[in-house]
């Protein structure tokens, strides 16, 4: 729980992104990129004006006809400015730390590490959609200037991935460490 704040918010920002990945919904090779930095000249209960930046590198690569490994790094920065007011970054969601309530975690500085396995499994009929994929990996983060229940939080997510008509659906669970667990799903952008 937060306390109240109010304030507006002021940001002007840089992004940055670059996507050379084989499909923009579940890729199966390639690389993307993205940064993006803000410049916050007003944040609610921030002590004057800060910078953020967070970036994510993701690369995937088969590894036979139907399955691929991929890797995704993250993480964010107010570049030593700790009286931000209220939290900038959170971890803690399907498919960013998984097995964590939603926002669990947040802080001033973090990075979050992926690796898994995409397996396609079959082919929807044209009408409803496209493929359908196994999906499972290992994350592991830290959220640094936060007291969690570990110093090392890390879970391990699986599910299964497909690409209806509406935007992919990804249904799943996760087991961390601490005694976290979750089952999840959701509609929109999986990686």
């Amino acid at each position: 729980d937060f306390s109240s704040v109010s304030g507006r918010v002021g940001d002007t920002h840089l992004h940055f992104r670059t996507d050379h990945t084989d499909n923009p919904i579940t890729p199966r090779e390639g690389y993307k990129a993205e940064a993006t930095f803000h410049w916050y000249d007003a944040y609610p209960g921030a002590g004057g004006a800060l910078p953020a930046m967070d970036a994510r590198l993701s690369g995937f690569k088969p590894v036979n006809a139907k399955g691929s490994v991929f890797v995704s790094a993250e993480g964010g920065t107010t570049f030593g400015f700790h009286d931000t007011g209220f939290p900038i970054f959170f971890l803690g969601a399907p498919l960013r730390l998984s097995a964590y309530g939603t926002n669990e975690l947040y802080g001033e500085q973090y990075y979050l590490f992926r690796v898994g396995y995409l397996h396609e499994l079959l082919t929807l009929p044209p009408f409803v959609g496209k493929k359908v994929y196994f999906v499972s990996s290992y994350e592991f983060a830290k959220m640094y200037n936060f007291s969690p229940e570990t110093k090392f939080p890390t879970d391990v997510e699986a599910g299964v991935v497909a690409e209806t008509a509406f935007g992919p659906l990804f249904v799943g669970g996760s087991v961390g460490d601490s005694g976290h667990k979750k089952w999840f799903f959701q509609l929109g952008r999986v990686f």
